[in-house]
């Protein structure tokens, strides 16, 4: 464990005060932090993956430490000195606890910079006879139950290969996103899942889904309702399984969640970004086998008053619009020529979603 002090520009070269031999850690302490990170990483743990692009070292240190090229103090120096330079004047101080890990029993490397605290101590005494309390200052408190554990990286040994290094990192300070200096001059890594096209195929495979393994139209129009609402939810981030334990039936969630493993969507918390999806969002389409279909604003078409769907039990469906017809047009389709390839997807149910197509009899 090291100091890592604030970056100054006047004194750029200040001296870091450096362990000299790993620490001991008791029971009750290991307990206590292993607790503590588990619960960070599942919370805001994203996966990640060297930048072949970045200038960064960390990736070397990782690997020579992993494959036993190198020991935990002298990395752990090599560490705290990289992350000193990757820091500009603005990022608070702290420390940085390197240690030597174990995820599913592989070797591994956990770096968290964490916050240092100060508080009192409070210890009953006598004196001259009289109970009082002893109060001393302690300016080295670590790990409190508000203390703040700012930064986390994890690389396991099944991450590491002579092309790449694969591993977990978290941003306790930007709610799931990562600063900068962190992921990328620090840990010279990158997001393994783009934030905008994990979105993208959470959505396409989950339309997908919905289409081919749900029957009942009633319940494929409260699914994709809810799908379109997440997505547009103001939350940053999305973990799809609870987005199936909030929406889905208990009965088709398993099933969901192994529909997006076989499509190879990541099925923990990723950050959400919708800028591929947003013409899609608005609008809800409702396909039938003989070629009709119905567009609705996705409000209108969870007002059970303004569209309603009924199952006529011979494998058809009876929708109902009630409203004020305003315009009546002759319609042509975007593409023109490609509309009997439209209709012939379509009149396929099989074939799941087309454009958040929910393909029904009719």
């Amino acid at each position: 464990m090291h100091i890592v002090p604030q970056r100054r520009r006047t004194d750029p070269n200040e001296s870091i005060p450096l362990s000299q031999a790993p620490c001991n850690l008791n029971h009750d302490v290991r307990t206590a932090l292993q607790a503590k990170l588990r619960g960070v990483l599942a919370s805001t743990g994203r996966e990640i993956i060297e930048n072949p692009d970045s200038k960064s070292s960390l990736p070397d240190y990782v690997y020579a430490f992993l494959t036993d090229e190198t020991n935990l103090v002298d990395v752990s120096v090599e560490l705290v000195h990289l992350l000193r330079s990757s820091q500009s004047g603005v990022n608070s101080a702290g420390l940085l606890l390197v240690a030597d890990a174990r995820l599913s029993g592989k070797r591994s490397l956990l770096i968290v910079k964490l916050e240092q605290e100060t508080g009192m101590q409070a210890v009953e005494t006598v004196v001259n006879g009289l109970r009082t309390f002893d109060v001393k200052y302690l300016a080295d408190l670590l790990l409190t139950e508000k203390s703040k554990i700012h930064k986390v990286a994890l690389f396991s040994e099944d991450g590491i290969s002579e092309e790449r290094i694969e591993g977990w990192a978290a941003d306790r300070q930007l709610s799931g996103k990562m600063a900068a200096f962190f992921l990328e001059r620090f840990l010279g890594c990158r997001q393994k899942n783009e934030p905008r096209e994990i979105t993208r195929r959470f959505h396409d495979a989950t339309t997908e889904w919905i289409n081919s393994y749900i029957a009942d139209p009633d319940t494929r129009i409260n699914y994709l309702l809810a799908t379109l609402a997440e997505l547009q939810s103001p939350m940053r981030f999305l973990n799809p399984v609870t987005f199936a334990q909030q929406h889905l039936d208990i009965a088709h969630r398993d099933a969901f969640i192994e529909h997006l493993q076989a499509s190879n969507i990541p099925c923990r918390t990723f950050d959400k970004d919708t800028e591929l999806l947003d013409n899609r969002l608005k609008n809800m389409r409702v396909g039938f086998a003989n070629g009709a279909f119905i567009v609705a604003p996705v409000d209108a078409g969870d007002d059970h008053n303004n569209m309603t769907l009924e199952d006529r039990g011979d494998g058809t469906t009876s929708v109902t619009i009630t409203g004020t017809v305003t315009t009546t047009t002759a319609y042509a389709p975007p593409g023109g020529g490609r509309r009997s390839q439209r209709q012939s997807k379509s009149q396929d149910t099989s074939q799941g979603v087309v454009d958040g197509d929910i393909p029904m009899q009719g």
